[in-house]
Parts: structure tokens; sequence; C-alpha cells
């Protein structure tokens, strides 16, 4: 993958298997570029959220090699063209339109964060192009994003899962809210209230906030302390939060069980190798049914499984990623871009999201199952959220235990 960051003018493509345009054109007998289905991609590659550029240029990769060998999008082979946020939603904008105006793109995947889909949201509601994200705010209404889907719940009902595990099964009320800064989290934290107050009787004992990639949260947990909080649900976007919030938990020595966002799961692998287990005691977060299991389920039989040894193969440095989870959330967006369109049969994006609207149960993705309305465009359906514990300790075809099993 060749970014060039220096000249921002000119196009950032993702090498995924395919022939690039000037290989085309030196190359006679071949199919001409115009004759590709062009998808676009745009992440903070760069800073402060690059940590996530990494796994999700990776996991589209093996996405769009998987959509080529079973035929391509509208039966086209799908050439990729990636653009970088730098963590800038100002930037994020231009970028977008880059890729719509001038590069022609038919649908586009991503960015990762809340606050850079947004904006971005306009340029793809503008140019009636699909748009698939892991933007979890509940602002992304259909109204507000007419062609955009998320791979994620909101933040809300990533938690919900948690927050009746806490009260329900471990019997604490006494509950305390930490979260980054970023939108997904502060349009979560007021519905977490809400639910808080409306389905268990009760209301936070605190409340507090971190910004993205803090040096320290050890001010913010002792404050949760001494206002009595029996436990934290803790929501965050990148996973080098997810580990700073362990890191000084142990180090303030408060044992209060933790109750977090798929954030946690995803890189409990990669953070576990620098904390250590003990970091981890006490921690339950949520997780897709499909990328679960109970003891009882046999090894090495789900579709994720299936896709983790292919990740495994092919991706270089996988367990430092975070495992083959971390890719998960990127290689399944351009998967449900491809479903939707050739069961369309158009990339037209009315049609696109009428298609998606009715015919979500349809798609088959390694996560589990998916819906869709003209009122709801965050794809996983509730049911496919549940709760985990031991999030780092990843079976041996790289599935985690449920919270749950035998209740």
């Amino acid at each position: 993958m060749n970014i060039n960051r220096n000249r921002p003018g000119l196009s950032r493509r993702l090498a995924l298997g395919i022939v690039s345009a000037a290989a085309v054109a030196l190359s006679a007998g071949t199919v001409l570029a115009q004759d590709t289905f062009k998808m676009g991609g745009i992440m903070s590659v760069t800073g402060g959220g690059a940590s996530i550029g990494r796994s999700s240029t990776e996991a589209w990769k093996l996405a769009v090699e998987a959509i080529n060998a079973n035929g391509g999008i509208l039966g086209r082979q799908v050439e990729f063209v990636l653009a970088d946020t730098m963590t800038d939603p100002t930037h994020g904008v231009s970028e977008a339109r880059r890729l719509v105006t001038n590069e022609k793109v038919q649908a586009l995947v991503g960015p990762a964060t809340s606050q850079e889909a947004i904006p971005i949201v306009g340029v793809t509601t503008e140019g009636k192009v699909m748009q698939v994200s892991t933007a979890a705010s509940s602002q992304l209404t259909p109204e507000v994003g007419p062609y955009h889907f998320s791979t994620s719940v909101t933040a809300a009902n990533q938690m919900i899962p948690n927050i009746d595990y806490v009260v329900d099964k471990l019997g604490l009320k006494k509950l305390a809210i930490l979260s980054d800064n970023g939108g997904m989290s502060k349009a979560g934290v007021a519905d977490i209230g809400v639910y808080l107050k409306e389905k268990k009787g009760i209301e936070p004992v605190a409340v507090q906030e971190f910004a993205f990639r803090t040096e320290d949260m050890t001010p913010q947990l002792l404050s949760l302390r001494s206002a009595g909080a029996e436990a934290i649900l803790f929501v965050s976007s990148l996973g080098d939060d997810a580990r700073k919030v362990l890191e000084n938990k142990l180090d303030i020595g408060w044992d209060a069980p933790l109750l977090a966002n798929q954030t946690m799961t995803n890189y409990a692998v990669g953070n576990v190798a620098v904390i250590g287990e003990e970091a981890f005691e006490n921690v339950y977060s949520t997780q897709f049914v499909g990328m679960t299991y109970c003891p009882s389920d046999a090894v090495g039989s789900s579709p994720f499984a299936k896709f983790v040894a292919t990740a495994k193969e092919k991706v270089k440095d996988l367990e430092k990623m975070g495992g083959a989870s971390a890719l998960t959330p990127y290689y399944i967006q351009p998967l449900i871009v491809a479903a939707a369109i050739n069961g369309a049969g158009s990339a037209e994006g009315d049609k696109v999201k009428a298609w998606l609207e009715a015919n979500a149960d349809k798609v088959d993705l390694i996560i589990g199952p998916v819906a869709a309305s003209d009122k709801n465009h965050f794809l996983p359906a509730p049911t496919a959220i549940k709760v985990v514990k031991n999030a780092y300790k990843v079976r041996e075809d790289g599935l985690v235990e449920r919270a749950d099993c035998g209740s």
C-alpha cells in the first residue's frame, strides 16, 4: 500500500490483489480500468486515530479479494481507492469529496469514528453514494444519512447487555460511566442514562470523560471511586484507550467490575500482551454473537473461525493488531456493499438503500444476524450482541467465551 502524504492531490490507492490502472495501461489484452467497480475507503491512516488504520486497510484488502474471487460487484472486479482522514474531520471531508467527485467511486467504506463520519455523510448523501462505516453515533439516522449504514450498533446498544448483566446477574446498582469525548460516546452516555433510569430505575453515581489517546485516566477513576461506584460502564473508540483504563485501574488498586463496549474485546489480545492478564480481572465486554462460543460449541466450525484461519494465513503481524477480531468490523463492510449492490442490481443510492432496508436479513455475515429498516441503519440485530468474559483468552479458533453460558 502506497499513500503519498506529501502530495495530497494524488490518488491514494490500496493494492488489493487487483491490477492498477497504470499496469492496465501498459498491458495488452487486459480489462480496461473503466470496466472495474470503484470502491473508496476512507480511514485515519495517520494522526491520533492511526492505530485503526492498519487493521482496517488489511481487513478491506481481504474483503476485496474475497469479493473479486466471488465474481465482483455487478459482474466487475473491484478497484479500491484509499484516502486518509489524518484523524481530522475537515481533511476527511475534503478527501471524501475527492473520492466521490474526482475518483468517481460508486460506494464508500469508512471512516471509523462518528466525529469523522457525520460530516463525511454529507458528501455521500449529496452524491447518493452508499457508505458503510463503523460510526455508532445515534445522530446518524436514516434522515441524516439516507445512504449510510453502520457495522456497529450505537454505543448505548453495545452497552445495554452490560447494564443488564451487571444489574441483573452481578446485582450491582451503583454504576459510574467513563467515556471518551467522541461523538459516538457522547450520544451513548446520554442514551445510557435514559436506559438506566427508565429500565432499571437507577441513575449513574458519576460520569467522567477523557480525550482520545489520553496519557492518564487516573483522575477520572479516582473521582468515580470517590463517588462510591460499585462498577464502571466504559465506552471507548480506540484500543489504546481501552488499554489505558485497565492500566490505570490496576495502578490505583481498584478491583471494581468494569463493563466495556466492543472496543475492549476487539483489542484485548493485543492489549494483554502489553499489560498482562491481571489487568483483565473483573472485566466484561460485548462482542458479536458470531464471534463467541459456549464450552459445548464445536471448535473451528463457525464462519468467523474460518475467517480467522484466513487472516492468520494472509495478514502479517496479525496478533500485534489485536487478532482477527480487530479486523472484523472493517472486513464485513465491503461485503455488505457487494451484497446490497448485487442484490439491488444497481449502485444507485436510492435503489441500494431500499434493497438493504427490505433485505438486510438475507445478508450472511460472520458476526451474526443483521437487520435494517427505514428507521434504523445500524445493521447488527439486537440479538447479535453478547457479553463476554476474559476477552483476551481467545479459543484456538479465534472465538471468545460468552458470559451467559448455562444461564
